[in-house]
């Protein structure tokens, strides 16, 4: 393809992109995931608050990365915001019946596909790490020191999760449906069970990279006698921070090439 013919297909991909981006932007999926999020920092506040109040108690870094990060934004809040976005980039074109535009304009299937998550993708980081840095101010100083160390665990995730939940939106009708099924069985039970088992869940190697940070900053122990690790290493069985990297990655990129191929052979039935 020469220069010619490559500039009015990228026209044509950036348009795609905007337009996913901005019909995400003004939705009910947005207001759902801010009010989540605005919801988690109050209580974040209120517990603070309460802490400072009885002076015995101390609201630190390890409170906040343990029972905030490790128990409630990683294993729920953070998959919620990534399927707000993800289910419905592709999946809300199918039910608006806007999909049958997408096809029929001249861009290959591939192309569409990887537009939809580069239009996703902005605003998942957007406002999980955003979310991260509310709770963080939320949490005073401990909340913001722990959100300034632990920013890249909430990047990891979301690559991952919004190549995965853009796959289930590309190829379930009710993806949305399936989608908080995955959450609230696959990473909330599943990644709590012993052995092996919860090693297919994107939740545990987010939790093993939080505590590889934490190990490395000296959060894993506390004088409360808790730290930022797993309730029982024998029973969780962790990876290495560098190896739970290389796995999102390779979820990301995996469920990507997946979604491209289902995507580019998905025969769509009653678009208009």
């Amino acid at each position: 393809m020469g220069m010619t013919g490559f500039w009015p297909l990228w026209r044509a991909w950036w348009m795609i992109v905007r337009l996913g981006a901005s019909r995400m932007i003004w939705s009910m999926q947005s207001l759902a995931a801010m009010a989540m999020v605005a919801g988690m920092a109050v209580l974040v506040l209120i517990v603070r608050l309460m802490f400072e109040q009885r002076q015995e108690m101390e609201f630190h870094v390890v409170f906040f990365g343990q029972r905030v990060l490790d128990f409630i934004y990683l294993r729920f809040l953070l998959p919620m915001l990534c399927l707000c976005y993800g289910t419905q980039s592709l999946g809300g074109d199918w039910e608006e019946k806007s999909l049958v535009w997408l096809l029929t304009r001249p861009v290959p299937r591939p192309w569409i596909y990887l537009a939809k998550y580069a239009a996703a993708l902005p605003l998942t980081l957007g406002l999980s790490l955003g979310g991260l840095f509310l709770l963080g101010l939320a949490g005073g100083t401990a909340g913001m020191t722990a959100a300034l160390a632990f920013w890249p665990v909430v990047v990891w995730g979301c690559l991952a999760y919004l190549a995965l939940f853009l796959f289930l939106g590309s190829w379930f009708r009710r993806s949305t449906v399936i989608a908080v099924t995955y959450t609230f069985v696959i990473e909330a039970i599943l990644s709590n069970m012993p052995g092996l088992v919860k090693r297919i869940c994107i939740s545990f190697y987010n939790r093993c990279l939080l505590y590889d940070i934490a190990k490395e900053r000296g959060w894993d122990t506390h004088r409360d006698g808790y730290g930022i690790t797993p309730d029982r290493i024998g029973f969780f069985l962790p990876v290495d921070g560098a190896t739970a990297r290389w796995v999102l990655a390779g979820v990301t990129v995996g469920l990507l090439l997946l979604g491209i191929w289902a995507f580019s052979r998905r025969e769509y039935q009653d678009l208009t």
